[in-house]
């Protein structure tokens, strides 16, 4: 089916210049609501592309015109760094990240086709932990947490390390052999550890673990420092949170910390046999091939299950807040 939507470039005024695309329905009637995309970790660019290689997802595009279709203008900016958009991917930390997407805000609040009391930020994956630190910083009307709701980087992390280290202590043949005869688990969880400390005990952006690797200390510093419980205790707005089954990246488990915690009505969904990209996953969950089977997916849809519930989350979130702006 043919999407009629209007695609405009767009620059986000922050700290740096970052380049976006607005997508807005192709016929609207006054002020429309507006959703902000808020990507997840890598290089990445404002479609869930990377510059080169197999990984071309496009989901945050996907995502961007179907909303459109039902409504709403939606705003994705390349991360700085990454594709079109000034600064540097590796001396980028988690409050640069929340800083770009106030702004990233502030340009739809601003925007003449956009009701600035009706906005809703939509994150994925690191998303989730950018779009819930933002609500302190600045607040908005609605938030809906795809493939990590409620969880931190470092438990995320750790809990990536634990499902690799669990497959491969039963791992047969000779790759089982020289894992249990030179302690190879034990080893590998000594060096991350070893790695965590060094990246949040130097003062530096980026860091060269053994010499030769570099790797972003300021933005794994501040990560592992945000606690995302202290994080979900601000949100005071409505909360959709939709988890897949099939997510070795996350867990459902971190999400069921948002009812809990959250000041504002909540619901959280869990997606049979979707994996972390939001793709129906049919293959057995391996921690050691998740990469391969996520590339399996790609030219296949977002899962159906996914955009059910949330096109109905959205349309009972448009009615109460069309509510809300009648009455004041």
């Amino acid at each position: 089916m043919e999407i009629h939507v209007e695609n405009q470039q767009v620059v986000v005024k922050s700290d740096v210049l970052l380049k976006g695309t607005l997508t807005l329905p192709s016929s609207k009637e006054g002020l429309l609501p507006a959703i902000l995309i808020l990507a997840g970790s890598g290089k990445l660019n404002r479609d869930a592309n990377a510059e080169k290689g197999k990984f071309q997802f496009n989901i945050y595009k996907e995502l961007a015109e179907h909303l459109s279709t039902i409504g709403f203008a939606t705003l994705r900016y390349d991360k700085r760094g990454v594709g079109e958009s000034e600064g540097n991917f590796e001396k980028t930390g988690l409050w640069d990240a929340v800083t770009d997407a106030a702004n990233a805000l502030e340009f739809l609040a601003s925007h003449p086709d956009i009701d600035p009391d009706r906005l809703i930020v939509v994150g994925h994956s690191e998303g989730c932990i950018v779009g819930t630190a933002l609500y302190a910083k600045r607040p908005f009307n609605g938030l809906v947490l795809l493939s990590g709701g409620g969880g931190g980087l470092r438990e995320s992390l750790d809990l990536q390390r634990q499902h690799l280290y669990s497959e491969l202590k039963h791992a047969k043949g000779l790759q089982g052999f020289i894992i249990r005869k030179f302690n190879t688990l034990e080893k590998g969880e000594k060096q991350a550890q070893a790695t965590y400390r060094k990246l949040t005990t130097s003062n530096k952006d980026i860091v060269r673990i053994a010499g030769l690797i570099k790797m972003p200390a300021k933005y794994f510093r501040e990560h592992f420092d945000y606690d995302i419980v202290e994080g979900l205790k601000h949100v005071a707005c409505p909360v959709l949170a939709i988890n897949g089954s099939k997510d070795f990246q996350s867990s459902v488990e971190f999400a069921k910390r948002i009812p809990e915690n959250v000041k504002g009505p909540s619901k959280c969904v869990v997606i049979e046999n979707m994996d972390h990209g939001l793709k129906e996953q049919l293959t057995p969950l391996s921690p050691s091939t998740y990469k391969k089977d996520y590339i399996k997916t790609i030219g296949k849809p977002i899962h159906a299950d996914a955009i059910k519930h949330l096109d109905a989350w959205l349309s009972e979130w448009k009615e109460v807040s069309v509510q809300v702006v009648g009455e004041n």
